[in-house]
């Protein structure tokens, strides 16, 4: 009914240049009733680097075992949780392992998953997210009539088709652009910025010049006196 193998399209970025594997549990959750075990759900083998990084994801054997399991039991559970967990490398502890949570009654009508694996500045995976597609807007659980429900199949909980990971590097944000300090003279005191000067003491040759243009010039009572005497010498 499962199939064991699920090649995944993976954008990965350069930091991960050899082989490596790593393993994906997954279990059902609730608030209300002690945490369960992880259950191995597949080892997700990732090679190559850059762009022609590929990845392919290996389910393990009691991968649908555990999904019919999950799907009885949420049946009667308000809020389950469907977890999915990265292992972190050496560390068999699971509550020290990166987990990420989806409502469990969003994966009858899932069509696709999508896993971030964050890697470190040494390119060492250390945390996951786990998403499911489509899911409404405000998250609410799909509603089902009685008879749907009654009926509901357990092998539902695998109708995800699409599946990507996606691999995450560092980013660090941009630095703040600091103001350049004032200036300091010898005592410690801020330099106190030259006073700005007046309109006369920017433009006082320019009056000037104009006042001097002013003063010499000819009057237009002169001018006129001067041309009714050159035309009556004229005339005699």
């Amino acid at each position: 009914m499962f199939s064991r193998h699920a090649q995944l399209v993976l954008l990965v970025c350069p930091l991960l240049a050899a082989a490596s594997a790593l393993r994906v549990h997954h279990r059902l959750f609730h608030p209300s009733l002690p945490a369960a075990p992880f259950a191995e759900r597949a080892t997700l083998q990732l090679s190559g680097s850059g762009p022609a990084a590929v990845a392919h994801l290996v389910l393990s054997e009691t991968y649908a075992d555990d999904l019919r399991d999950f799907a009885a039991t949420a049946e009667g559970l308000k809020d389950a949780l469907y977890q999915v967990a990265l292992e972190h490398s050496g560390d068999q502890d699971q509550t020290q392992w990166a987990t990420s949570s989806v409502l469990a009654c969003h994966l009858p009508s899932s069509t696709s998953e999508s896993f971030t694996v964050h890697l470190d500045q040494n390119g060492n995976p250390f945390s996951l997210d786990y998403f499911v597609g489509p899911v409404p807007r405000d998250g609410a659980c799909p509603k089902r009539g009685r008879k749907a429900s009654a009926g509901s199949s357990p092998a539902q909980f695998r109708s995800i088709v699409n599946s990507t990971v996606v691999l995450r590097s560092p980013t660090f944000p941009p630095l703040p652009a600091l103001r350049v300090p004032p200036p300091i003279t010898a005592e410690g005191k801020p330099v106190e910025p030259p006073k700005e000067k007046s309109f006369l003491e920017k433009y006082w040759m320019y009056a000037v010049i104009a006042l001097v243009a002013l003063t010499f010039a000819p009057s237009p009572a002169e001018e006129e006196s001067g041309g009714r005497g050159r035309g009556s010498g004229g005339g005699r």
